[in-house]
Order: structure tokens, then sequence, then C-alpha cells
């Protein structure tokens, strides 16, 4: 690659110094943001209610007091309903978070893999970039 003068000036540095730190604040506000998310769900008679944590885990179970008429089927049933429409919360909040159209619905651990992905591939793009511009920077036209 030849060298040639002008090709980058100093604000086109700055410039992309300040996209790759803006990018940079961006996945580890999202990658924050997927720690804290947590889903709430409730069965369909509303006797049970539930708590997932951001891996989809569950934290609380509750239910109302009308829950002792039911019989065991029936209680585990509520459990069933309350934790899955938590962790369908859960992973809504996930996809809207990381935009994620509807269309494109993947697990969890999809989304995760994705961030890891996106995070791997802009860390070489910004490794690439910084490299070409230490060269750039380092090569003297006089000496060609």
């Amino acid at each position: 690659m030849a060298w040639r003068a002008m090709e980058y000036s100093e604000h086109d540095v700055d410039e992309l110094l300040r996209e790759n730190e803006n990018e940079l604040r961006r996945l580890a506000e999202a990658a924050a943001g997927l720690r804290e998310i947590s889903g709430k769900g409730e069965s369909r008679s509303g006797l049970t209610t539930a708590v997932v944590d951001a891996g989809g885990r569950l934290r609380s179970v509750a239910f109302s007091a009308r829950v002792l008429r039911l019989d065991v089927a029936g209680l585990a049933e509520e459990v069933v309903q309350a934790v899955r429409q938590a962790q369908e919360d859960q992973d809504r909040q996930a996809r809207e978070l990381l935009a994620v159209p509807d269309s494109q619905v993947v697990g969890l651990e999809e989304i995760h893999r994705q961030f890891e992905e996106l995070h791997r591939s802009f860390a070489e793009e910004t490794s690439s970039r910084n490299d070409r511009l230490r060269r750039l920077g380092s090569e003297d036209p006089r000496d060609r």
C-alpha cells in the first residue's frame, strides 16, 4: 500500500476514535443491561406470580391465598405458567435492549453468543484500524 499524504487528517483520526469509544460504550451498556434484566410473569388465573433473573433462572414465586383451593396438579400448572410468562418477559426485554426484531426471535443463549461475536468482531476491527493508523503515522513519504 503506497503512502499518500493527507489520506487521514487529524480530524479523521479523532472521528474514528470517537466512533470507537461510542461503540464500546454502547456495548458496555448493553452488556450491563442484559445482566440487570429480570422477567416477571403471572399464571392465567393470577393466583401465582414468578420472577426470573437475567439467565432465566427462577428467583421467586408468590402465591395468592386462593391457591390453597387447588390440587397438586393445579398448583404445578400455576407455577409453570407463571415461570414461562416470566421467562418470556425476560426474553422480550433482552430483545428490546439489543433491538432484535420479533421476526428474529432467538433464545437468551443465542443473544449472548451474538453479543460476544459482535464484541469480538468490533475488537478485531478496532485493533486493525489502530494498527493501520500507527503504520501510517510512522511512515515517512520521503523514505520512498
